[in-house]
Order: C-alpha cells, then sequence, then structure tokens
C-alpha cells in the first residue's frame, strides 16, 4: 500500500510515462518522414531510368537508317529496333542491379514485355488522362514488397514504319502492323525496385529509436528518484515526523535538519512558527478556557431565567387570547338578542307601512339594514371565535348549489336593486349536488358577494360563475368565481388581504365600513372544508375572488 501511494514512485510513473508517449511520438514521426524520404528517392532513381531508356530508344529510332546500312550502301535489318534495345539493356540492367525494368503495352509482340496486373491497370489510367506523367505505388511480388513506377509512351513519327498504317502489312522485322497514328498511347516503361533493403534499414532503425526510447526512460525514471528523494522526500519525511510530534502534543518540535533552500525550507519556517505560535496559545488556553467556562455558565444561567419568564408570558397569552375568545363568544351572544328584537321590531313596523310617513319609512330602513349590518359582523365575530377555539364543527348535508344562490339572491335583492347594480348568475348545468356544511357554504356566499357589493360603485356589475373541474387523480370539485368591476386591490394589499381584521389600507377602501372579518372568515370556512381560495384583482378594474369546494368536503 505504501508502495502505491508513494509520491516518487507517482511522479517515476509519471516521468516513464511522458517520456515513453514523447518519444514514441517522435518514432511515429520519424518514421513516416524516412518512409517519405525513401519514397522520394526510389521515385526519383525510377524516374531517371525511365528517362534514361526514353532516350535511349528515341535515339535508336532515330538512328534506324545508319544502323540498318551496309558496307555498300543498302539497307540490311540488323534486328536493333527500339524494343530490341530496350530489352536488352532490361535484361542487362536487371542482372546485376537488382532492379527491373521493361518496356511493355496492352497488346505485345514479345511475351517477355507482357505486363501484370499493377502494369495493367496503370496504363488504362494513363491512357484515359494524358495529363498523367506518371505513376507509382506499392505491390507485391512472390512474397516481396516493391515499389512500382511507370511512365507513358506515345508514338511519333519514327514509330509508324513499324507500328502505323497499313494495319496488317508486315514491318521490317516480321511483325503485322498494328495502324497506330502519331501521338496514340503506345504503353509505358516499368521500373520495380524490391523494398527488401529499405525495410532492413527501416528495422534497424526502428530498434535503434526503441532502444534509446528505454534508455531514456530508465535514466529520466533514474533521475527523478534520486531528484526526488534529496529534494522532496526526506524533506517530507522529517515533516512528516515532526507533525506527528506536534500531534502527541510535542508543541516544542521545530524542523533544523532541512538543508534544502527552495520551498522546502520556506515550508520548514513556516512550520517552526506555526509550532511556536501552538505553543504560545496553548500556554494560555486552560486559562482562557475557565474565563469562557464561567462566562458559559453565566450565559446558561439568564437563558434559564429567560425561558423561564417566557414560558410564564407565553402561559399568560395563551390565557389572553382565550379570555378575549370567550368574552367575544359571550357578548357577540349577548347583543344578538337585543339586536334581534330591534331587527323583528322594524320589520314589523315597515310592514304596518301604510300608517307612517316617508320620513319614518326611511328611518325605519336604516334601522333595519344597519341591524342586519351588525348582525352580521356579530355573526362573523362569534363564528371566528368558534373555529379559532376549535369548536366549530361540519355538519355534513347535501347541497345545491343553485338553490343557495336562489336564497341568498332574496336577501340581497334589495342592496343590488339600491345600487343600480347589474348582478349575472352563470351556474354550468353539470354540478351535481355537494356533501357539505349549508350554513357555512352559504356563510361563504354571504360573505364574498356582500364584500363585492360594498366595493362596486352604482351601476357595476357582478358576475358569479360556477362549474365543476373533474380530474381523473383527484375528487372532483366545484370552481365558484365571484367577478365585480368595483375598485379593485393593488398587488402588495393582496398579500394580507384574507388576513383577520385587515382591510385594504387605502384612501378609497376606507370609505368603506367593516370590520375585516368576513374575508378572513370566508377563507377559513373554506380550508375547514378542505378547499382553498383566492383573489385577483387590478386596481380600478375590480377584482376576481375564486374559491374550490371538494364534492365531498373534508371530514363527510
Amino acid at each position: 500500500m505504501r508502495f502505491k501511494n508513494s509520491l516518487t514512485i507517482k511522479f517515476m510513473i509519471g516521468i516513464a510515462i511522458i517520456t515513453i508517449v514523447l518519444m514514441t511520438v517522435n518514432l511515429l514521426w520519424n518514421i513516416r518522414q524516412y518512409n517519405f524520404q525513401a519514397e522520394s528517392e526510389m521515385k526519383e532513381k525510377a524516374e531517371v531510368i525511365a528517362q534514361q531508356l526514353i532516350a535511349t530508344r528515341s535515339f535508336i529510332a532515330l538512328k534506324q537508317d545508319l544502323i540498318n546500312a551496309n558496307y555498300d550502301g543498302g539497307y540490311e535489318f540488323k534486328h536493333l529496333n527500339p524494343a530490341a534495345v530496350g530489352k536488352g539493356i532490361g535484361e542487362i540492367f536487371n542482372g546485376y542491379s537488382g532492379y527491373k525494368f521493361k518496356q511493355t503495352r496492352p497488346i505485345v509482340r514479345d511475351p517477355y514485355n507482357a505486363p501484370d496486373n499493377f502494369e495493367r491497370e496503370a496504363m488504362k489510367q494513363l491512357a484515359a488522362d494524358k495529363n498523367l506523367k506518371e505513376l507509382w505505388g506499392y505491390d507485391e511480388i512472390d512474397g516481396n514488397r516493391v515499389f512500382r513506377y511507370l511512365v507513358p509512351l506515345y508514338y511519333d513519327e519514327s514509330c509508324l514504319s513499324c507500328h502505323g498504317k497499313p494495319v496488317g502489312l508486315n514491318d521490317i522485322s516480321g511483325y503485322a502492323k498494328e495502324g497506330f497514328s502519331s501521338g496514340e498511347f503506345a504503353g509505358s516503361i516499368s521500373v520495380v525496385f524490391p523494398m527488401a533493403r529499405f525495410e532492413a534499414a527501416q528495422r534497424t532503425n526502428i530498434s535503434s529509436q526503441v532502444i534509446f526510447i528505454l534508455f531514456m526512460v530508465f535514466v529520466s525514471i533514474g533521475l527523478t528518484y534520486l531528484m526526488m528523494e534529496h529534494i522532496i522526500i526526506m524533506p517530507i519525511r522529517e515533516l512528516t515526523g515532526k507533525v506527528a510530534e506536534l500531534g502527541r502534543g510535542n508543541l516544542a518540535a521545530q524542523l533544523t535538519e532541512i538543508q534544502t533552500y527552495d520551498e522546502m525550507r520556506s515550508l520548514a519556517e513556516e512550520f517552526n512558527t506555526m509550532a511556536s505560535k501552538l505553543n504560545e496559545l496553548y500556554n494560555g488556553l486552560e486559562e482562557k478556557v475557565t474565563e469562557r467556562t464561567a462566562l458559559l455558565s453565566d450565559a446558561n444561567q439568564r437563558l434559564l431565567e429567560q425561558g423561564s419568564k417566557l414560558q410564564a408570558m407565553n402561559a399568560k397569552l395563551t390565557e389572553t387570547d382565550r379570555l378575549k375568545s370567550e368574552f367575544l363568544a359571550v357578548m357577540s351572544h349577548e347583543l344578538r338578542t337585543p339586536l334581534t328584537a330591534i331587527i323583528a321590531f322594524a320589520e314589523i313596523l315597515l310592514a304596518e307601512g301604510e300608517t307612517l310617513s316617508s320620513l319614518q319609512q326611511e328611518y325605519l330602513q336604516d334601522i333595519f339594514e344597519s341591524g342586519h349590518q351588525l348582525l352580521s359582523q356579530i355573526n362573523d365575530i362569534l363564528n371566528m371565535s368558534k373555529i379559532e377555539a376549535g369548536l366549530a364543527k361540519i355538519n355534513c348535508n347535501q347541497i345545491d348549489i343553485k338553490e343557495v344562490l336562489n336564497h341568498l339572491m332574496h336577501s340581497i335583492s334589495p342592496l343590488v336593486s339600491k345600487n343600480r347594480l347589474t348582478f349575472i348568475v352563470d351556474i354550468s348545468a353539470d354540478i351535481p349536488h355537494i356533501i357539505a356544511d349549508r350554513e357555512k357554504v352559504i356563510h361563504i356566499f354571504r360573505n364574498l358577494i356582500s364584500n363585492a357589493i360594498k366595493f362596486t360603485s352604482n351601476g357595476g356589475k357582478i358576475t358569479i360563475s360556477a362549474a365543476l373541474m373533474n380530474d381523473q387523480d383527484k375528487v372532483p370539485e366545484v370552481v365558484v368565481k365571484i367577478q365585480d368591476t368595483g375598485i379593485g386591490i393593488n398587488q402588495e394589499d393582496q398579500k394580507y388581504i384574507f388576513d383577520k381584521f385587515r382591510q385594504v389600507d387605502s384612501a378609497e377602501a376606507r370609505e368603506y365600513p367593516g370590520s375585516g372579518l368576513g374575508l378572513a372568515l370566508a377563507r377559513n370556512l373554506v380550508e375547514m372544508h378542505g378547499g382553498r381560495i383566492w383573489v385577483e384583482s387590478e386596481v380600478g378594474r375590480g377584482s376576481t375572488f375564486t374559491f374550490v369546494l371538494p364534492v365531498i368536503a373534508k371530514g363527510c
């Protein structure tokens, strides 16, 4: 394990890998350059040989009359035409050089000059494109790799006496003429270089390079080991030992034997400084711990005292809240009795309105409406107290939303008519009866509709719509929207519009009376049924209060 985690070994492996990679890249580059240079040299040699043979053929062709003249000035064919001379030179050259060259064409007179597959394919390309001045490549002959080089030959006037027209007439050498014209493709000079010597030299070069790489790797590893041990590992070992002493409690440990003058010397000096400071801190630590312990003890005692005071204050606040709720419930109950009597007497007197003057009827109507408004606020206070005290319960009944709205329309129609409001009710036909607390649902509608009437000016419009929302993954829900064209609510006030005893804090809103419990109570009643409520509003354009009730209320 120590061997695997040794810093020296990691550096040695890293240096070895870097050296091998760099030397391998260099070797591959040298091989590529060597191959390119060797190919260039072989191509250049083959080009020289081919051009020399072409020059020899041209010279022989031009000197045919002189070559074939006999001693008395007559003509005697000596069998030294270009083809014969090229073949003879090739046989001699091939015999001592190891290279091979010949003149070949697609259809030959002498089988010796017959093309092989490589030459046949190359001549097809040369014949098809006169811009090609040469072709070369690599091939394998009898299991040995060779370099092939071909240059094209074209018929000229000196060639037509043997290869021209008329077709079929025997030329001076006894072969039938082929009928070629000047400029036509006549074949090629093919040169073959064996690559055995090149490959042997390449193998020797690669072996030398590999040996050099291995030598460089071992030298690099050795030098890395020596440098790491002397410059890094030995100082680190001493530093590790001193740190261990420091950990065992010997705060007087100091590094004094490091002989380097580089970053390790700076590290040793910083370590000595740190050890000295730790020793100084430790000497005064017990006194500071005692002092801090006393301070913590005092702070803890104060926290305990403050905790006791907070518990007492919390108990007092709880009792105060209970007394407040009880007082509100009692007072609300005590106020409802005389207020109900006042409303009843006012309603009776209004019913006998024939004996009253118009001014008396107006006063009675104000008493009747104000009494109802006060009774509604008292009911809100009483209901909120019950909810906060945990006394409110849901009485589950089957409720028809349409019937609830018809019931409310009877009681609010005088206010709607008085304010000349347009009142629209749009109830979807597919809404089923819901299971909920009838009185609490009526209270929700009454509070939200009353709020809409209160904040909508004369001639405005209030729209109530209800629809069924049926999600396969949830219990079906009824979505109710109460939309008005009133003063609206700004974005900041919408955050606390459902808080109790809170009203929109604006000059317009303060013109409208109210306890600030209507919307808070509506939210509590909706949430008791397992629903939710929210508002969307824009100042000057009205508000839309939306609440959602499950078809079967929570707890039913």
